[in-house]
């Protein structure tokens, strides 16, 4: 019989969904409740609408999604956003470019739609990870509905060539959860220990310089627009 692969909010609810999503808010906390200003975009959902913008310090947040579901407030595609360009202090993408059928242009829709100097947070696995490698192995993707899987060196470099400037990575989701000691401290090194990473990057702020005349130029009195003189003639 063919083996289906399960949908992603069953994967979620699962063992290894439930102690992925416990370890994706609590290395997430600090960097949202960083985050202050007016107004926190999430776009796409993970798990619950409100796991993630719940810890964020703005004033207002809004999840933005594909399709309606408890605690989306904007149903649009990830590519195409309904929202107004510099209007937005912070984006949180839990795993979305993963999800996304055009990575690139959500990037680009972020960059487009944060003020200068706002925060974009992201959450992507790590495909040299065994958790990378389980993925690769899975029928159907690990976790499901995930279609690709970006390092963070090559996110990186996308978000350079946007206008962004990455100010902290943080990994979570150990390969090895229960291992202690000395086998876990030298597994840390390992390239492939952690399963997922977090990326904080900060939108570039271009100071305007206003250029200013160096010289100025003697200004000419047109022939025939001279004053006439006081002489009065005989």
């Amino acid at each position: 019989m063919p083996i289906y692969p399960p949908d992603l909010a069953e994967w979620l609810a699962s063992p290894t969904g439930v102690r992925l999503r416990a370890a994706e808010q609590a290395v997430a906390a600090e960097p949202l409740r960083r985050v202050f200003g007016c107004q926190l975009l999430q776009i796409g959902t993970w798990g619950e609408a409100h796991e993630f913008i719940r810890l964020a310090g703005t004033v207002r947040r809004a999840v933005c999604a594909s399709s309606m579901a408890p605690g989306v407030g904007l149903v649009a595609e990830d590519w195409q956003l309904p929202v107004a360009g510099h209007s937005v202090d912070a984006v949180l993408l839990p795993h979305t470019h993963e999800r996304s059928s055009e990575p690139h242009q959500l990037l680009r829709e972020v960059e487009r739609v944060l003020a200068p100097g706002g925060r974009l947070i992201v959450l992507g696995f790590n495909p040299w990870s065994l958790a990378g490698l389980r993925r690769l192995l899975s029928r159907g993707g690990w976790p499901p509905q995930i279609d690709q899987v970006y390092s963070e060196r090559r996110l990186r470099d996308w978000l350079s060539l946007l206008n962004f400037d990455v100010t902290a990575v943080q990994r979570y989701f150990p390969a090895f959860a229960e291992s202690e000691g000395r086998l876990r401290h030298r597994a840390r090194r390992l390239p492939g220990y952690y399963g997922g990473y977090l990326l904080v990057a900060v939108k570039r702020v271009h100071a305007v310089t206003p250029l200013r005349r160096l010289w100025k130029r003697p200004e000419r009195v047109p022939a025939g627009l001279a004053e006439p003189t006081t002489r009065s003639r005989l």
